[in-house]
């Protein structure tokens, strides 16, 4: 195999022996991106080795010295045993042995200062917007992997950008083989994606002529709080934030513009500010995990809930409605927790909100769970409802 095409390895020991797993540029259908480096290459080993339920990757490049690769395999090791991942994992990264550091003094390529991930929802695009706001040049960059909602996520890509006037960086592989065989196992979420996209985005700045630039991943305050999402935790941040400055020999912050609102409070500054400022909807945004709105999924349920309590109507082109409970979520799921306190505040709270909205179409046992709430929680709505009406970015 042509050495220049191999991104890498990855593996599982089986006895005594590490059987590896090949993986190309050709084998994964990599395009319109020439800048992969060890960082982007090990993003795109982790997923697989997520989906391959593999602990071994070799990346076929060069870190710089100042990477320690056992540090990157701990923290990376944190990112994936996500509490959906099918096995405890324990990374073990490395990259070819080198005689010397190899010159870490990248060619300058372009002038961006800020990149942004960028997926069509709802958060990506009040990320974009807020940018646009205050007046900061951002690329936004997305990453087909093939996964089942990408002709959606295109749609709205392109459809929002096209009203802002703004070109997206597309990036396309074919890893649609690993999505459909290990999907199930990980609970529909993409193991390792939010660290692929930065590594990404991080190849492009590195190349810029701007000695400090920013990575926008658009997580906002409820998400961080939440153990499970490592890959949107404050540690995360802050960790590849300092793997890629040691790297490039430049500031590089991965950060994001939302840690003390909700999605709920963005949407609402988004009703009162950005709606006639920049004639751009929620509506047009996709967030479900088959495609455009199939109102059963638990993302369109969250979505719905969002959008309902921050004063929108449900999606126009949505399957099903969500609060109607198709796939019984809401019954098995979120009441059972909500009673056993197993739900943040806000959260609680934006869905009783949600659910007071569309009282007369929601199954008997919500409207049931309504009419009974105590004083002391419908006390609680109020003061929610107004902190959502005030919420600033």
């Amino acid at each position: 195999m042509n050495q220049q095409n191999l991104i890498g390895k990855i593996g599982r020991k089986e006895g005594r022996d590490i059987q590896y797993e090949e993986v190309s540029s050709k084998s994964i259908g990599l395009r319109n991106f020439n800048q992969l480096d060890a960082f982007s290459k090990t993003g795109i080993l982790l997923v697989l080795s997520g989906y391959r339920q593999c602990d071994y990757i070799v990346v076929n490049d060069v870190f710089s010295k100042k990477i320690k690769t056992n540090q990157l395999s701990k923290f990376l090791t944190y990112v994936i045993n996500h509490p959906f991942s099918p096995k405890i994992f324990n990374l073990k990264i490395s990259g070819l042995k080198s005689p010397r550091d190899p010159n870490f003094n990248f060619q300058v390529s372009n002038k961006y200062d800020s990149v942004l991930s960028f997926s069509g929802g709802i958060d990506s695009t009040s990320g974009l917007l807020n940018s646009l706001d205050r007046g900061q040049s951002i690329v936004p960059l997305w990453i087909n992997f093939g996964q089942r909602n990408d002709r959606a996520e295109l749609k709205s890509v392109k459809r929002v950008l096209s009203i802002l006037q703004i070109e997206p960086y597309i990036v396309s592989m074919n890893i649609n083989n690993y999505i459909l065989e290990g999907w199930k196992d990980w609970n529909y979420i993409v193991p390792g994606r939010n660290f692929l996209f930065l590594s990404f985005a991080n190849a492009i700045l590195k190349r810029s002529s701007r000695s400090q630039a920013n990575i926008y991943l658009c997580a906002h305050k409820d998400e961080m709080s939440h153990k499970r999402n490592t890959d949107k935790s404050r540690y995360f941040f802050k960790r590849t934030s300092q793997f890629f400055t040691q790297e490039s020999n430049k500031e590089i912050i991965v950060n994001t513009p939302f840690p003390h609102v909700s999605k709920t409070e963005i949407l609402s500054f988004w009703k009162r500010n950005w709606l006639k400022k920049y004639k751009i909807s929620p509506h047009d945004t996709t967030t479900c995990y088959y495609g455009r709105g199939c109102g059963k999924c638990e993302v369109c349920l969250k979505r719905t809930v969002c959008l309902l309590a921050s004063e929108f109507e449900v999606d126009p082109f949505i399957g099903y409605h969500p609060m109607k409970d198709p796939a019984g979520i809401i019954a098995k799921d979120w009441l059972p927790k909500i009673k056993a306190g197993k739900f943040t505040r806000i959260r609680k709270l934006d869905f009783i909100i949600a659910t007071e909205k569309c009282i007369d179409i929601v199954p008997r046992y919500l409207r049931d769970f309504y009419l009974n709430l105590s004083r002391q929680t419908v006390a609680s709505i109020n003061k929610r409802k107004e902190e959502i009406s005030k919420a600033e970015i």
